[in-house]
Formats: C-alpha cells, sequence, structure tokens
C-alpha cells in the first residue's frame, strides 16, 4: 500500500508523476477562480489636467461620473463573495467630487475593508484652510493611504503648492500613509528632461517628509501619442504574464477596476462583464479563463494569439509597430472589437 498507487505495480517515478498531474489538475481547477483580494473604482476620467502620459486619457472634457449607490453596491456585492484587502478610488481626479469619494470611503469603512486608498492630484490642496477639512473628512471616512501625483508632467497644469498643502493637511489629519506617486520615463537619475524636471520637483519637495513611490510610465494611453520616443520596444510573443497560464494574473485575477459605465475590467479596457447589469458577486464567483475564447487565448498565447486567430481580416497589420504585448493586445481588440 501506498501514495497515490506505490505498491500496486507502479515505480517511485511513475507515482511522482501521478501526484504531479493530480497536483496539475487541481491547480487548473482553482485557478478557473477567481482569488479577488483588491477592488479599484474608477469614480471619473474628469481631470483638471491632461498631462502628456496619461493611461486614462483624463481631462477636462470627460463628464462620466459613477453613482455613490452604484459604488456601494460593488463594494457590498464584492464583500458577498471575496475577502477584500485592499480598495482604491481613482480618476481622472476623484476628489473633483470630494462628497461623492467621501461617501465611498465611509461604506468601505463599514464594511471593514482594512486598506482604504485614493489616488489624486492634490488640487484640493489650493486652498490650506479648505484643505485642512477635507482632509480631516477623507481620514474619519476610513483613507489611510493617500498618493499625491507630482511630477514633469503633473507640475505643467497643477503649482507645486496645491499638492504641497494637500499632503500636510492629510498628515495633520492623521492619514496613516501619505506619499508622492511619480511618473517617470527611465529613471529618478535619468537625463532626459522629463525626469530631470521631476528630479528637482522631489527636491523641492523634500522639506514635507514623506516617501516618494516612483514608478515608470506606461505605453498605454495617451503616452503612445505623446512620448513614443522614450519607449522601449519588448518582444511580443507569448502569454501576457508568466511563463506559463498558471503564472498569469489572467487566470486567477486578484484585483479588479470598475469603470463609471460599470464595466469591469481585469486588464487594460479587458472586461469581464458590467456591474450595472450584472451583480457583481455573480460576475466574480462565476469567473472562469477557459470559457472566455479571448481569455484563453490571451492567457496561453498572448496578443499574437489573438492576432493570428484573425489573420484573415488583420489585412497590413505591422506587428513591428507595437511597442510591447500590452500595446499590441489593446490595439488588436479595439481592431476586431473583441471585448
Amino acid at each position: 500500500m501506498g501514495v497515490y498507487g506505490v505498491g500496486y505495480g507502479l515505480t517511485f517515478e511513475k507515482a511522482v508523476s501521478a501526484i504531479r498531474i493530480k497536483e496539475w489538475f487541481g491547480l487548473l481547477a482553482f485557478e478557473c477562480r477567481m482569488d479577488l483580494h483588491r477592488l479599484e473604482l474608477t469614480l471619473t476620467r474628469k481631470c483638471n489636467s491632461q498631462c502628456i502620459y496619461c493611461q486614462a486619457d483624463a481631462g477636462p472634457w470627460r463628464n462620466q461620473v459613477m453613482d455613490v449607490k452604484d459604488a456601494h453596491k460593488y463594494l457590498s456585492e464584492a464583500v458577498k463573495v471575496a475577502d477584500l484587502k485592499s480598495f482604491l478610488v481613482f480618476g481622472g481626479e476623484p476628489m473633483l467630487y470630494p462628497a461623492r469619494t467621501i461617501a465611498i470611503f465611509k461604506k468601505a469603512q463599514q464594511l471593514g475593508i482594512p486598506s482604504i486608498d485614493m489616488l489624486t492630484n492634490g488640487t484640493w490642496g489650493k486652498d490650506k484652510k479648505k484643505a485642512g477639512k477635507l482632509a480631516k473628512k477623507l481620514n474619519d471616512a476610513g483613507l489611510n493611504i493617500l498618493g499625491i501625483s507630482v511630477d514633469a508632467f503633473h507640475l505643467q497644469y497643477i503649482p507645486l503648492e496645491y499638492p504641497r498643502n494637500a499632503a500636510y493637511a492629510s498628515v495633520r489629519a492623521g492619514v496613516e500613509r501619505v506619499t508622492w506617486n511619480v511618473a517617470v520615463i527611465e529613471s529618478i537619475s535619468a537625463e532626459n528632461h522629463f525626469d530631470k524636471m521631476t528630479a528637482h520637483v522631489l527636491k523641492e519637495l523634500e522639506p514635507v517628509g514623506i516617501e516618494a513611490h516612483i514608478h515608470k510610465v506606461a505605453a498605454a494611453g495617451r503616452a503612445l501619442q505623446t512620448i513614443p520616443q522614450y519607449f522601449r520596444h519588448t518582444p511580443l510573443d507569448g502569454p501576457c504574464e508568466g511563463e506559463t497560464p498558471m503564472e498569469n494574473t489572467l487566470t486567477n485575477p486578484q484585483c479588479l477596476t470598475i469603470e463609471p459605465s460599470g464595466s469591469v475590467d481585469i486588464c487594460w479596457h479587458l472586461s469581464i462583464g458590467n456591474a450595472r447589469q450584472t451583480p457583481l458577486s455573480r460576475i466574480i464567483s462565476e469567473y472562469n479563463w477557459q470559457k472566455n475564447p479571448i481569455i484563453q487565448t490571451l492567457a496561453k498565447e498572448g496578443p499574437v494569439g489573438l492576432l493570428k486567430s484573425h489573420r484573415s481580416n488583420a489585412g497590413h497589420f505591422n506587428e513591428s509597430a507595437f511597442i510591447n504585448k500590452c500595446h499590441l493586445c489593446v490595439e488588436v481588440r479595439k481592431a476586431f472589437n473583441l471585448t
């Protein structure tokens, strides 16, 4: 007698192979489901700036904004079926609608979500007195992580005084973690014009005494039209992430983003449903990447797989024109209306 047949004519090597096969299929069954830990809400794509690198293509002309009742419903539905550890509200600029933002945070706090996060450009710090009042309301509503965007791109639209005031006010109000959210093209020590200016911005803000979270500008959204010369081309072949589908976040997403329209996205413009039409709890609990032809192809082959499956309609789809897999993926799905 032995584990998985050892003692019944199987060699040890075959027994180990049998165990691995069972583990493989067990993992496949598990990976079909969603192990959600983070929910993100794009409150609006309206913004009082128009940064040249913006992934969301946000700007003053954008008008759609999420209703508080919808946001509350999404939160309540999510916690029914997921152990949410983290919740984010961003935009656009969420503080163009401070009452809505605060009301949404209160709901997340009531539901016991431990990490409540916001990304903002800090323009609400224009008036120090008002900033103090807003920061207190945000803190009281449960906000405990605040990222304030400052860099060369935001500086074109927002005087440093505004985010500086917002940061000081938030620290004084007791917000647990306040950081600068900083976008760079290469690095904070790079010699290109934008990164040199960003380094100067951070130097100016040093007296505030908070950390800077630095991230690279993504080859997405407006950046593809405005600063394409700064992006390095990377291979387009292979799954979207990881060496195999088992390592691909598409197979077991831990984060969802919901747009003002209700679209539930697991990746950039990759929707798995609409939470205004179908309960979010159902979208989460019924998610199975193997039953979605687009996601299955991306998880196994990447965007080149999508292109191959539509090659007869692709015409002169020049793969060399695309910077990376994400760029190709978005454009292929847009060209062939794959949602």
